[in-house]
């Protein structure tokens, strides 16, 4: 195919945003809607002929649409709505819309049924405005993809990649032929245009953390349209996993250079800063921008409120038999912020398919209301090794209660007081397992016998709960006298004070009960425990500033190397604020490491420079071994709940089991939902 045919435009209709004209009725103050003495009969006549219009086009799929000519089976290699546009001239042929080598969609998972019809439209719901568990299921397109079961790495935008010899430069090989939502091609151009605003201080992106070494952010090279050099200061091997992870990274990277330019100050005189290109720039919310997402944004009405997509023409994944995905041609998904409403949603039947935004406190309610309401609740894994873990600030703002906190003998003691079985039962009904904080027992750090035993080990550790021997060990760093309340006191003289960031109960109520059961726990050890329930944005607002004492965070994480916060203290959150603030900044901010915590971030430094993947699993595993004899720095509550799902019985190709929790390895946009498909009632 030749450059010039490949850049020609076609217009694509979208039929899904055609509106009828209503009548708009506008109440004035204290007045009643409709003055009905006024309404004649005329006028409900033709209004009952519009409702009723509207009622038989909601009912036939839309007869603008009239697509019955054109094949929808698996014999149809394209969706009817874009076989129709092709022949009426209106869009080119698909061999010219599909790329020369196609991503062939993976199907190795327990719940995929086969190839299957196009048409229908998705019904589900989101849970804030930004659509992140969208972005979840179908808004990501990077260019390398993590595998389903988050053992590794699969080719995605780019087709392959390689290392130099000693790691410091990396080259992608992109697909030919890719092509953004309007047709235009998909070329390097797109990330030199990203690293470009990278570089530019006038723009809200910096060098990425994995563009960096010793540093120094990495040089970007395009030499033809199908390749990506990135060089590095020096050995930068985890690159390709941070491409991968998340589908936050690639939807920075991924910008549509060709759209994005008639915004840039640089390009166009109207402009003379980057406000409107970065309100151009919102893949969620700009109808209008181009995407690579299999679904492209038609509507986003109200704030997010509704909004709708419908099936991306030039989408470059095809199922195994050839035929271009997606097979459902339309997405339409309401915020539901209020969790109760959700629930009565999904019992209504009104839901095709929802991955996430569901409670374990209702299971009882959908597993009664499967037969009514025609679907299935499935049960996935979250992974969760801590919900929540208890967070002991490493660098506490109070000096003389950081150097208590640092005696391992009183992290020891506040995880003896700790009932977890206690919060496993009042909080999550018993459906959880008490155990230590931990990260995901699923990670490809131990996947192996060793890793499983090494695992095992973390979750054991400190996980009793016994008073006796908490307040031996405060006995025996000295912590013998008491106030007159009862409470230890500090060597000043001033009471031990645990103050614990707590959510309040309308905000999480299992959080809010395990503080409940933890201050009754640490109060029988003497220390004087008082919960503070600050609004939600304070809440994280103190955790990152290290403002806190205790806090609470749910933890999960299957790749330590590209999400490693939960055990190396590599940036300003959980237990480490200020120590992962210093190791962010190169130094600039933040406390230095000392003692455990400047091991564990020398191991992390090893792993960065280790090209043997064998040999950074096992610095991993170093660290939690670090995490075992010289912590608790965490403690943990309970863990692992099941994540549901629940799937209507005309739904297909969801898988049966997966992973929903952590949300750097992207699932359930791993399965490649855009193969799901919908059958006739």
């Amino acid at each position: 195919m030749h450059k010039a045919s490949a850049e020609k435009k076609f217009p694509v209709t979208s039929f899904s945003s055609y509106q009828f004209p209503v009548t708009s009725y506008q109440s004035e103050k204290n007045r009643p809607l409709f003055n009905w003495p006024l309404v004649t009969g005329h006028w409900l006549l033709t209004h009952s002929l519009l409702i009723l219009l509207i009622f038989i086009v909601g009912c036939s799929g839309n007869p603008l649409e009239d697509t019955s000519d054109f094949p929808r089976g698996i014999e149809a290699k394209e969706a009817p709505m874009w076989a129709k546009q092709v022949a009426a001239g209106e869009l080119p042929p698909l061999s010219e819309r599909l790329p020369a080598n196609p991503l062939v969609a993976k199907t190795d998972f327990d719940g995929y049924e086969g190839p299957g019809p196009y048409g229908g439209t998705w019904h589900r719901f989101h849970t804030h405005p930004e659509l992140g568990t969208w972005k979840m299921t179908a808004g990501y397109a990077p260019l390398i993809r993590w595998k389903f079961d988050a053992s590794g790495l699969e080719p995605g935008l780019a087709e392959s990649w390689e290392f130099n010899e000693d790691g410091s430069i990396l080259t992608l090989h992109l697909r030919k032929g890719v092509k953004w939502s309007d047709g235009h091609s998909y070329t390097s151009a797109s990330f030199a245009y990203y690293y470009e605003l990278c570089l530019d201080e006038r723009y809200k992106y910096s060098p990425p953390v994995w563009c960096k070494v010793n540093g120094i952010p990495m040089e970007v090279e395009t030499p033809d349209d199908y390749t990506i050099v990135m060089k590095f200061a020096g050995p930068n091997w985890l690159v390709p996993l941070w491409l991968a992870t998340g589908f936050w990274w690639c939807n920075q990277y991924n910008i549509p250079e060709h759209y994005m330019t008639q915004f840039h100050p640089d390009r166009n005189p109207e402009y003379t800063d980057f406000i409107q290109f970065e309100k151009k720039n919102i893949p969620y919310q700009n109808t209008e921008r181009p995407t690579l997402w299999p679904w492209r944004l038609t509507k986003y009405e109200k704030g997010g409120f509704r909004v709708e997509l419908e099936r991306n023409p030039y989408y470059y994944v095809v199922d195994t038999l050839g035929r271009q995905l997606p097979y459902i041609d339309r997405v339409k998904t309401s915020l539901v912020p209020e969790p109760q409403v959700r629930v009565l949603k999904i019992l209504a039947g009104e839901i095709d398919c929802q991955y996430r935004g569901m409670e374990l406190r209702d299971l009882a309610l959908y597993l009664k209301g499967q037969e009514k309401g025609g679907y299935k609740v499935r049960r996935w894994k979250s992974t969760a090794g801590a919900q929540p873990a208890i967070l002991i600030n490493w660098t506490a703002p109070d000096p003389v209660l950081r150097q208590i906190i640092r005696d391992q003998r009183f992290r020891k003691a506040l995880a003896y007081g700790i009932d977890r079985e206690k919060c496993n039962e009042i909080a999550w009904r018993g459906l959880l397992e008490p155990q230590a904080a931990t990260v995901s027992q699923e990670g490809w750090h131990f996947a192996d016998e060793d890793g499983q035993a090494l695992f095992e080990a973390w979750k054991r550790a400190d996980a009793d709960f016994d008073i006796a021997a908490g307040n031996r060990l405060l006995n025996e760093m000295g912590l013998t006298e008491r106030d007159k309340d009862g409470y230890r006191v500090r060597p000043d003289g001033k009471p031990i004070e645990m103050l614990m960031d707590v959510p309040s109960s309308n905000l999480n109520s299992q959080e809010n009960d395990i503080g409940l059961i933890i201050q009754d726990g640490w109060e029988q050890l003497g220390l004087k425990t008082l919960l503070y329930t600050p609004p939600g944005a304070e809440l994280s607002l103190r955790r990152t500033l290290g403002k806190f004492t205790i806090s609470m965070h749910g933890e999960a994480e299957m790749d330590l190397f590209t999400y490693p916060d939960w055990v190396f203290p590599t940036l300003p959150k959980y237990w480490h604020p200020k120590v992962g603030k210093w190791y962010e900044t190169g130094g600039e901010k933040g406390e230095p490491p000392t003692g455990p915590l400047k091991k564990l971030l020398d191991l992390y430094d090893e792993i960065k420079r280790e090209p043997d993947l064998k040999k950074r699993h096992q610095y991993v595993r170093d660290a939690v071994q670090i995490h075992i004899d010289e912590g608790p720095f965490h403690l943990g509550s309970a863990a692992r709940s099941p994540s549901l799902l629940v799937v209507a019985n005309h739904f297909h190709n969801v898988p049966n089991d997966g992973i929903l929790g952590p949300w750097a390895i992207v699932t359930p946009a791993t399965h490649y939902p855009e193969q799901c498909w919908i059958s006739k009632e």
